[in-house]
């Protein structure tokens, strides 16, 4: 065994739609995850963004600080220097302010401000998600939270958006950025790959037990704008289901075996070896 295949004892409190999915991967996987110290990366901020300019776009200013684009970061050598020049002083000062005034917000740059402006008019302006009003504030609440308990875990989760569409229905859906060009064979693809059709299920897990009529719809958006809706219906969640199932039933069989250290031959046969 690695070095970095751990044994940890019970660290299994409560799953959500990621967890779920690096358990999917390996025991080893969730472990990682559960472990890991979370450091914000671009392409997190960049989603973030996008989700805050579309849902919830009067959070811009106290969520993220535009660095202005002339603005440089002195460097060890400038700040260190027994006699910094006029101009490396007023660098630095210059910065000092600006981190001043970030106050815990996340910095991003007007070119990522502008892709994301862009992407998010994309779907805001689509024709699909304009005519079903799913951005109609007036009848969607955006960035829900989802906490219920199932078979025995606690679960939680985001839903993008959760309402009614024109005709009354009642509408859950999430937004889904690709960085290739979207269209129907590509999401198709994407919702087994990325398990999405797991998180429909989730997500809409109270209305199907209760047999509650539900429609869950992902909304695809391309770096070229390009968007795609689809909607992931009532016998794709059932068939996610039997996955979850099986994946709520190992995370209890781990957290009785106190082990989360087995990598993807967990999910082998007997011998934990795959066959092909």
């Amino acid at each position: 065994m690695t070095a970095a295949a751990t044994t940890t004892k019970n660290v299994i409190t409560h799953l959500s739609f990621t967890r779920l999915k690096e358990l999917a991967h390996s025991p080893l996987a969730l472990s990682r995850y559960i472990d890991k110290v979370f450091e914000p990366t671009a392409a997190m901020i960049d989603g973030q963004l996008i989700d805050c300019l579309l849902f919830t776009p009067d959070e811009f200013e106290s969520r993220f600080f535009v660095m202005p684009d002339d603005a440089k970061k002195p460097t060890k050598a400038q700040i260190n220097a027994a006699k910094p020049s006029p101009a490396t002083l007023e660098q630095i000062e210059r910065w000092d302010r600006l981190m001043e005034s970030v106050k815990g917000r996340a910095i991003v740059k007007s070119e990522q401000v502008e892709e994301a402006s862009f992407l998010a008019n994309s779907v805001r302006n689509d024709a699909v998600v304009t005519y079903s009003g799913l951005l109609n504030p007036d009848n969607f609440k955006f960035q829900v939270p989802v906490e219920f308990s199932y078979r025995g875990f606690f679960h939680r989760g985001i839903k993008d958006a959760d309402g009614k569409d024109r005709n009354g229905n009642r509408v859950v859906w999430d937004l889904k950025r690709m960085g290739s060009r979207s269209g129907e064979q590509l999401v198709r693809s994407q919702i087994r790959n990325n398990m999405y059709d797991l998180q429909a299920a989730i997500y809409c897990h109270v209305e199907d037990s209760r047999n509650e009529p539900i429609t869950y719809y992902l909304i695809a958006v391309d770096n070229d704008g390009y968007v795609t809706p689809f909607e992931i219906g009532r016998d794709a969640r059932e068939k996610a289901r039997v996955q979850w199932n099986l994946l709520i039933s190992a995370a209890h069989r781990l957290n009785m075996d106190e082990d989360l250290s087995q990598g993807p031959g967990f999910w082998g046969d007997g011998d934990g070896f795959f066959h092909y």
